[in-house]
């Protein structure tokens, strides 16, 4: 008991998305007008129908820039048009329903798109009373569903690149919080890594919501597309730099360079913030004194190698503080060119709306989830059974208001065990308080009046809170559901208690399915997953050695997409293990440590990465190190598919050996430059690859370590 309180709690304190009033008036006003013009005209069936329509449509929440709303809500409005006439057509034939309400629940699990609406219309419209025309309910359906999808739209003239703007700040703001990490004096804690990815979910998501976009032409499309990359660059840079401090703070730099440093970093990170703020408004950039704080940093570090350099000091040490002044001055660079893209504006050109694209890639994606019975299959399987097992139940039964127990299956089923309870917890704690709230004004006031007026208010409340948590909208979106699903039927007090009753039934079904119908799976997939880890990130590491070596046509940046994209598949399977109920803990330990390790190295690869930025330059036997780690991830990566012991060594100590005698080559080299009548402050090649050399130091060393370490990890993690 005292757990369940516990998670109830935690849910209620759980925090989302923003709340979004006018997105939760618009949409209940368009839900609860049609049933206004109906009671005043005497419509009531018809404009129930349209009314329900339209809710189907705003319960898909359709986000994004205007045009792929549009395009969302359109697609939305085919998808209620032709499962209402599939669920019409079926109601007078009830174990064809069975069958058809659990393929389609079945079907939409697999195919996102169509979602769990495609199962809500047929459901409603098969076991509603048949009367009238299927085809006719159908395009009155479509008819609410346009009606409302007109009233979102209306902002799109004036507001169409408030999402995009939105999504740009948000990107800033967080690079800014890295930055800030990186002022404190350590770095290495676990805020760094969630800061990190944070900001680059945030990049991929500005990412996406630009290519929802309607397309801008010419300079205005340009800007945007700049703009994403701008803050991409800031935030690798900054990736970069916490390697540098990392390793420049091992050798006990001056305190008052220390300072001066810190000093740069945050007011970087206070100008990356102006910069959100500009771009969300629409406004300049204000002035700020960050160049203040680079000048100092500029003259300290100046002042700084003089000495070291003028005593024959530590070389190496000089060399990385001023590697550490080229990268926050590359940052400083950056976030001045976002300022004059800002100051030209973003603006994209009034574009109509397109129409929905097709879908490509669904029946192969099912193909491959039946072939590999991956956990998604197995998941659909289990809706679709499920789905049969409750509607032959309430077909037996014959409750009141069968919809409910169905839908509370259908709404709380999800992929994995933990997240069904979670579902069920808060759809019943929801559901119990606001269909008790419907229950006493139904004493009180049964009225249709009263039934619109509990309509329109739960319906703007919830919708304004469902991105906040979804225990807020089961809370205030139940009277708005069960009021307008049964609106033309007499409803008193009696039917919230049916509804609470038939909710919690439908919650214990749905933790009965998912405990007991084909739970876990997710391990069948992990061997391959891993695979595609380690061989990723070898692909990353052959990608910057051959950058390293002077090839320019070679993309780190696609390979390091990939390499991500592998270690969110690792990260996905311990989410699912996570959630089982009989959790494999020494397992998910080993892959949160495989997952937190290959982040690492793509940081060390970006950190290696910036070198290759400007002219190529000797940098020693770095790409020969690089190579070789390269090799040695992909034989691991076969050994796990071959399921065989690893082959090969990684040999650690003859490769960093050979690094630090490599730079202690040019560090003697550059000494001896300084000796004859070289000025410190000349640029020399020599010292360009001392400083380039210093810089990789640390990332050459972290990433030979931890690569033998990944490897190691995989192999543990395949054995348990």
């Amino acid at each position: 008991m005292r757990s369940t309180l516990a998670r109830l709690r935690k849910m209620l304190a759980k925090r989302g998305g923003r709340a979004t009033p006018v997105y939760g008036l618009v949409t209940a006003t368009g839900v609860t007008a049609p049933l206004v013009v109906g009671l005043l005209t005497g419509r009531t069936a018809e404009s129930h129908l349209v009314a329900l329509g339209a809710f189907y449509v705003g319960l898909a929440t359709p986000r994004g820039p205007y045009g792929a709303r549009a395009r969302s809500m359109l697609t939305m409005v085919g998808v209620v048009t032709v499962f209402t006439w599939l669920g019409g057509a079926v109601s007078d034939r009830p174990w064809l329903a069975v069958v058809v309400i659990s393929a389609v629940s079945a079907l939409s699990a697999v195919i996102r798109w169509l979602g769990p609406i495609a199962s809500l219309c047929t459901l409603v419209a098969a076991l509603r009373p048949s009367a009238g025309s299927v085809v006719f309910h159908g395009f009155l359906e479509a008819l609410g569903g346009l009606w409302l999808s007109a009233l979102l739209l209306v902002p799109w003239i004036t507001h169409r690149l408030r999402p995009l703007r939105t999504s740009l700040a948000e990107a800033g703001r967080l690079v800014a919080d890295a930055l800030d990490v990186l002022a404190d004096p350590g770095p290495e804690s676990d805020e760094w890594y969630d800061r990190r990815k944070e900001a680059y979910a945030a990049i991929r998501s500005a990412r996406e919501m630009y290519g929802l976009s309607l397309d801008g032409q010419g300079e205005e499309q340009d800007r945007s597309v700049r703009m994403i990359d701008a803050i991409q660059r800031v935030m690798d840079q900054t990736v970069a730099l916490r390697s540098l401090l990392i390793a420049v703070r091992r050798k006990s730099p001056p305190e008052d360079w220390l300072t001066e440093c810190r000093a740069a970093i945050t007011a970087l990170a206070a100008r990356l913030r102006n910069l959100g703020e500009a771009i969300e408004r629409g406004t300049g950039v204000p002035d700020d004194d960050h160049r203040v704080a680079l000048d100092r940093l500029a003259a300290v570090t100046r002042e700084v190698r003089r000495a070291w350099l003028a005593r024959e000091a530590d070389v190496v040490l000089a060399a990385l503080i001023l590697q550490i002044r080229r990268t926050i001055g590359r940052i400083a660079a950056t976030a001045e060119c976002m300022s004059e893209i800002v100051a030209h504006g973003l603006e994209l050109g009034i574009i109509a709306p397109g129409l929905p694209e097709r879908p490509t890639g669904v029946w192969a994606g099912v193909k491959e989830a039946v072939a590999t019975l991956s956990p998604e299959f197995r998941h659909a399987a289990r809706v679709g059974t499920a789905m049969a097992v409750s509607i032959t139940l309430v077909m037996w039964l014959k409750p009141p208001y069968p919809y409910w127990l169905t839908l509370t299956v259908l709404f709380s089923l999800r992929d994995t065990y933990g997240n069904t309870v979670d579902m069920v917890l808060e759809r019943v704690a929801g559901t119990t308080l606001g269909a008790t709230v419907a229950a006493v004004a139904l004493a009180v006031a049964p009225e249709r009046v009263t039934l619109i007026a509990m309509i329109l208010i739960g319906g703007a409340a919830g919708f304004t809170l469902k991105s906040v948590n979804t225990t807020y909208w089961f809370v205030l979106g139940t009277p708005m559901t069960m009021l307008l699903i049964d609106f033309t039927a007499p409803l008193t007090w009696t039917a919230a208690v049916w509804r609470i009753g038939l909710t919690l039934v439908g919650g214990l079904l749905a933790l009965a399915f998912a405990r007991l119908l084909w739970p876990a799976g997710g391990t069948r997939l992990l061997p391959r997953r891993l695979v595609r880890l380690l061989r990723t990130h070898a692909e990353l590491a052959r990608a910057v050695a051959a950058r390293l070596d002077g090839d320019r046509k070679v993309s780190i940046r696609d390979r390091l997409e990939e390499a991500a994209e592998a270690a969110a598949e690792v990260e996905q399977a311990i989410t699912r293990l996570e959630h089982e109920p009989t959790a494999q803990e020494e397992l998910i330990e080993r892959l949160k440590e495989a997952d937190a390790i290959a982040q690492r190295l793509r940081d060390y690869f970006k950190t290696l990465g910036t070198l290759t930025e400007e002219e190529p330059r000797e940098v020693g036997p770095i790409p020969a190190t690089v190579e070789r780690v390269a090799d040695y991830l992909e034989e691991g990566a076969d050994a796990l598919l071959h399921r065989k012991a690893p082959s090969g060594q990684l040999s650690p100590g003859d490769l960093l050996d050979e690094l630090d005698a490599y730079l202690s080559e040019l560090t003697d080299r550059r000494r001896a430059e300084l000796a004859g009548g070289v000025g410190p402050e000349a640029i020399t090649s020599l010292r360009r690859s001392l400083v380039d050399v210093a810089a990789a130091q640390y990332a050459v060393r972290a990433l030979v370590a931890d690569a033998e370490r990944l490897r190691k990890v995989t192999q543990e993690a395949a054995a348990v």
